[in-house]
């Protein structure tokens, strides 16, 4: 069986979310672009995980505001 995204239900295959992150942040049709997937990937994994200002991390810890 195949799941929504056309990966087999049963695959353990996964991506990190620094770069699903990175890749999603990007314009639909930059997307296909692998230059630019790759340049956004290279820069998301720098700057570390994408989250609003003011959330808390992963301890519950509330972070600055910007």
């Amino acid at each position: 069986m195949v799941g929504m995204g056309g990966k087999p239900l049963e695959s353990t295959l996964t991506i990190d979310a620094e770069i699903h992150e990175a890749v999603m942040a990007l314009q639909p049709g930059e997307r296909r672009d692998r230059a630019k997937v790759n340049e956004a990937v290279r820069d998301g994994l720098r700057l570390g995980p994408l989250r609003p200002a003011g959330s808390a991390d992963l301890y519950g810890v509330p972070k600055a505001m910007q």
